[in-house]
């Protein structure tokens, strides 16, 4: 998969920049662009880029940055870094993307019947989170929230409500905090005395780190992470983007 999307990505930044060159060509020198010209830098970024991921969830956001393992892109003002053997495919839309709406009006009622449930779910475990917490239970609450919004998403990926698709995209950048959460837990099981980890140990610690700054200032220890404080950061993430999207359907309740 993750040779299928490099290739794309590939032929997608050649065929840019050919289109490039064709318009820049002229007869005359002094056409010449000055030195501090952009038109090298890959014109894929910065545009609207849809990805299908193979859970069948639909993201669509603004592309920040594209390598062969990961794709950073912006939804609803926030970042997330999705890593391409999750996706099952990606399209591009060069046109630039257009700024958000001042309002983005309300969810419908039944979408906020299906969502209550879901977000009981999210804040029981998050206000369970405390520590000394057990991790075969947060193992277990993890699952059970994994289905629940599982179901969620897959009922409303294509919804063209723009809350809708706001409140959906901010509960999967939760469930993902959650399970990054878990797995830094795992991680820190035998690897030292101290309860550091290594960023180099994991993608998921790279990818906490390099999405969440400040996370990384906040957990460092040398140059090493304290499991703990980057656990506890990632459930602060979490709940924030619970409490907003508690907002966005409160006024359908």
């Amino acid at each position: 998969m993750k040779t299928t999307i490099a290739l794309l990505i590939i032929s997608l930044c050649v065929g840019v920049s050919a289109q490039a060159q064709k318009r820049r060509r002229t007869p005359s020198r002094t056409n010449i662009q000055p030195a501090h010209s952009t038109n090298n830098k890959p014109r894929i970024l910065g545009s609207t880029i849809v990805i299908t991921t193979k859970n069948g969830d639909r993201i669509t956001g603004e592309l920040l940055d594209l390598t062969a393992y990961s794709a950073r892109i912006k939804v609803d003002n926030l970042e997330s870094l999705i890593a391409l053997d999750t996706v099952a495919s990606i399209s591009f839309d060069r046109a630039p993307v257009a700024a958000p709406a001042q309002s983005i009006g309300y969810v419908r009622a039944d979408f906020a019947r299906d969502t209550e449930p879901v977000l009981n779910i999210f804040q029981t475990l998050s206000a369970s989170l405390k520590p000394g917490v057990d991790y075969t239970e947060y193992g277990r609450q993890l699952s059970e929230l994994r289905r629940a919004s599982d179901r969620l998403v897959t009922k409303y990926s294509a919804t063209e409500n723009t809350a809708e698709a706001r409140a959906v995209s901010l509960l999967a950048g939760a469930m993902t905090d959650y399970a990054w959460a878990r797995t830094v837990w795992t991680l820190k099981f035998g690897r030292s005395s101290d309860g550091t980890i290594a960023e180099t140990e994991s993608p998921i610690v790279a990818d906490s780190l390099a999405l969440y700054s400040d996370l990384r200032a906040a957990s460092a220890v040398g140059n090493r992470i304290s499991a703990d404080k980057l656990i506890s950061g990632l459930w602060g993430k979490a709940a924030e983007k619970i409490a907003r999207a508690r907002t966005l359907i409160a006024p359908a309740r």
